[in-house]
């Protein structure tokens, strides 16, 4: 191979090894040298200047589009340089991917290469031509996408019931480098929508590498005031209605109060486990935002929108702090249950046999009058003829007589049996079969 030909970068994501080794098989196997990390990135070395110095030395600049490398910082990084520099950029993708936000702005003037269906064959060897003319080759690219047999291969044979696909290169399989830094343009701006911790929040994005499951401690134990702290308003809101409703629900049955607290300690540790790839993506959203504006522009605009909210964190708190509030009252202003007497009379022994008592009448005018309870000292109830009614604590309301049936309305409404003694004394039977014994004053 010669040793002055120029090269072709390929970017690709950490978890596409596999696909861009195939990629950079079939460039070489062309004559053309390529440029592919962590394959040639030089041991001792700083890993972010080595791939700015590949890029700006490049003929030729090739991205695997693929989902991974639509999540992917570094390919939009890259990518982003090879657009900078004005490097001839060659979008390849295997399969029908749509490229996202961060990459769509400086590809979607390029010719694809679709390397995927009856015509992928075809696409891949106008690539070949195209890097051919770009970079030189140490040997003539050949007139089909499958090479004759006879032609001497640039590096030693392969044995020979080796396939017709390349392998891969044998560094790919080593242990993987860890996730390099973020190119400076790009850091600065991801430093300008987090704010304060900035440094932590990239450190604890870098180990993630990709994945959604992270720990986060102000998460779990805030949830409401980070995501007001960090404008992540989309979950606070969210996480706000379901706090809501499960108060709703919890407090029509008491039955459901366990529940609902178990319910709500999952959430809690769903926020912990998810907070900072929910942060993640909302950075990236605002860095995507700015795509080629230049990069004070992009500062100004992307602290603007991101950072932190003194002002988000103190209307979190006065809400959270209202609807306690509320609680407090409502609870308040729920009927309290009357509990059974727990020492009832027992029935008053006859003196024998004699003549029946008079039949009672339940109506109104037996209701009408002062009465009080077999633990009370006081006639503290009182039932007016103008149909009101009081109590010992100063409540009253309204009153009324269907059979045996009193119906009390005040702050909730009470329905009783009424089951007459004499005219002095009744039982009233509650709702929960509880009797209450009310003797005249």
């Amino acid at each position: 191979m010669n040793a002055t030909a120029a090269y072709v970068f390929i970017s690709h994501g950490s978890d596409d090894r596999d696909e861009a080794a195939d990629l950079c098989a079939f460039i070489e196997k062309r004559g053309i040298r390529t440029w592919i990390a962590p394959r040639d990135v030089r041991p001792g070395q700083d890993y972010s200047e080595q791939l700015q110095h590949a890029i700006e030395g490049c003929a030729a600049f090739v991205v695997l589009v693929t989902e991974k490398a639509n999540s992917s910082p570094y390919v939009r990084a890259e990518t982003e340089m090879a657009f900078s520099t004005g490097k001839p950029i060659f979008p390849v993708r295997q399969s029908d991917i749509k490229p996202a936000a961060g990459l769509a702005f400086f590809l979607k003037i390029r010719h694809w290469t679709d390397a995927f269906g009856k015509d992928g064959g075809a696409a891949m060897e106008r690539l070949g031509r195209e890097l051919d003319q770009l970079c030189g080759s140490d040997k003539p690219a050949a007139s089909a996408p499958t090479p004759q047999p006879a032609a001497p291969a640039p590096a030693p044979a392969p044995p020979a019931a080796a396939p017709s696909r390349p392998p891969a290169p044998r560094l790919r399989i080593d242990p993987p480098v860890p996730s390099p830094p973020l190119p400076g343009a790009l850091e600065e701006r991801m430093k300008a929508a987090i704010g304060p911790n900035a440094h932590w929040y990239l450190e604890k994005w870098r180990k993630m590498d990709g994945t959604w499951l992270s720990w986060n401690w102000p998460a779990f134990l805030v949830s409401f005031f980070w995501f007001a702290y960090r404008k992540m308003w989309l979950p606070l809101a969210a996480a706000i209605v379901l706090l809501l409703l499960t108060d709703f629900v919890a407090g029509r049955n008491p039955a459901y109060l366990r529940p609902a607290w178990l319910f709500l300690l999952l959430l809690f540790v769903l926020y912990g486990a998810l907070g900072n790839a929910l942060y993640r993506r909302q950075v990236t959203r605002l860095v995507a935002k700015a795509d080629g504006l230049d990069q004070p522009v992009a500062l100004a605009q992307i602290g603007a929108e991101g950072g932190v909210s003194i002002p988000g964190l103190a209307s979190a708190l006065a809400v959270f702090l209202l609807l306690f509030i509320a609680a407090g009252f409502a609870q308040l202003n729920q009927p309290r249950p009357v509990p059974p007497n727990p020492n009832p009379d027992p029935p008053m022994p006859g003196p024998g046999p004699g003549p029946a008592p008079p039949a009672v009448t339940i109506d109104s005018a037996y209701i009408v009058g002062r009465w009080r309870g077999d633990a009370d000292g006081d006639c503290g109830s009182s039932f007016n003829g103008d149909g009101t009614w009081t109590d010992r604590d100063g409540r009253g309301g309204t009153w009324s007589l269907s059979g045996d049936r009193l119906t009390l309305i005040g702050n909730t409404t009470l329905v009783l049996q009424v089951v007459p003694i004499d005219a002095n004394a009744m039982t009233l039977i509650q709702p929960d079969g509880s009797p209450v014994r009310a003797l005249r004053c």
